[in-house]
């Protein structure tokens, strides 16, 4: 009877320890090669809407073959445009994906391929690395586009969070990163 009611109560308090709230952090706080982190659950939900709104203004300047869509919302990417480093070069996506084709649709999946990544620069500007795809649906029902490694440089401005700079890893640099990462 007694190893019974022993049993019993291990089991119980077994269940018990399992009911406990964690009180540790899951989000992994090691950071990658260049210092983005994955953003804690408060510090995403902030991050996460200014990139969406992007990526929304971003497709749909390229879909309706239009920069100033884009632009209209995001003036500083029509500056200091470099094509050779991938700084601000939507306009050229825009032309690309435009040539001897029509676009009708547009989707795109922040973090298809990883989480964000997030690196704080001071209280005013963070860099956000997002490894995305962005799938543009043809008029012949082809589909065009795929992944994306993409920093945005985001600006605390009139109280919200806006793109100021945009770069794109070129292929050089990605297969770069894509070394350095494996390493890790």
């Amino acid at each position: 009877m007694m190893i019974l009611l022993r049993s019993i109560l291990i089991v119980l308090f077994v269940s018990l320890i399992g009911c406990q709230q964690n009180t540790t952090s899951t989000v992994t706080t090691e950071s990658d090669i260049e210092g983005f982190v994955e953003p804690e659950p408060s510090d995403w939900v902030k991050y996460i809407t200014p990139v969406r709104e992007y990526m929304y203004y971003r497709t749909q300047a390229v879909v309706n073959k239009d920069i100033h869509i884009l632009w209209d919302h995001y003036p500083d990417l029509k500056e200091n445009i470099d094509h050779k480093q991938g700084v601000n070069i939507e306009k050229y996506e825009v032309e690309s994906l435009n040539q001897n084709v029509n676009l009708l649709d547009a989707n795109y999946n922040i973090e298809d391929y990883e989480r964000i990544k997030v690196k704080s620069i001071n209280d005013n500007n963070v860099e956000v690395l997002i490894h995305a795809s962005m799938i543009y649906l043809r008029d012949d029902f082809d589909e065009s586009g795929g992944e994306y490694l993409i920093k945005l440089f985001l600006e605390h401005k009139n109280n919200h969070w806006t793109v100021v700079k945009t770069d794109e890893y070129t292929l050089p640099e990605y297969k770069e990163w894509m070394k350095e990462k494996e390493q890790i």
